[in-house]
């Protein structure tokens, strides 16, 4: 196999296991085994366990937020409704049934649990940018003048808005509540939370 599909395997198993076990039970002779390949290639894609870690919440980062279709909508154009819609379609997990967000949700709760500085970096890298975008979506819909730690609360809330059916996604595939897991149904969920947002951010109260 090439040079990217070792890395890309070793991305994976890495993943699931510091999903299982979390950062310090995981061992890299295991994440290697688990990706078919030796121990020397951790070393020679990654250089350590520690950097290894790091790129794995950095990719699952990214497969929780896709914003691919945002990215491709050039700020001048689009409504601010659109730009909405897209954004939350980004957060809104396509299926609930594939288990990729709740494994992304059980890394978060290890580094929580036990945690390594890794979090640090991904703030940097990966979240705070991601809020940046989520003012830059709800700042059309707000007062001109309104403060920027509100600005930022109101894009906290967005956020919220859809991670929670990323955080409770594992119990909705296990039937905890009567939610559509089929990723036929995920359009239907991103027009429900776009709809509600919208009457949140247009209220006259703000």
């Amino acid at each position: 196999m090439g040079r990217q599909n070792t890395k890309e395997r070793l991305l994976e198993a890495a993943r699931g296991l510091f999903a299982e076990r979390g950062f310090h039970n995981a061992t890299v002779r295991d994440i290697a085994a688990r990706a078919n390949t030796n121990l020397a290639s951790i070393n020679y894609y990654f250089r350590s366990k520690d950097d290894l870690y790091r790129e794995v919440l950095s990719h699952s980062f990214r497969k929780a937020v896709d914003t691919d279709d945002l990215d491709d909508m050039p700020s001048e154009t689009g409504s601010r409704e659109d730009r909405l819609r897209l954004f939350i379609r980004g957060l809104i997990p396509r299926s609930m049934e594939d288990g990729e967000s709740a494994q992304h949700m059980r890394l978060l709760a290890w580094e929580m649990l036990s945690p390594t500085g890794a979090l640090d970096h991904i703030e940097e890298t990966e979240i705070k940018p991601h809020l940046e975008r989520a003012k830059e979506v709800v700042r059309p819909f707000l007062a001109p003048d309104m403060p920027a730690a509100d600005l930022a609360a109101a894009a906290l809330w967005l956020v919220g808005q859809c991670l929670i059916f990323r955080g409770l996604a594992e119990r909705v595939r296990l039937g905890f509540m009567p939610i559509p897991t089929e990723s036929d149904q995920a359009e239907r969920l991103v027009a429900l939370v776009t709809d509600l947002s919208l009457r949140g951010l247009t209220s006259k109260s703000i």
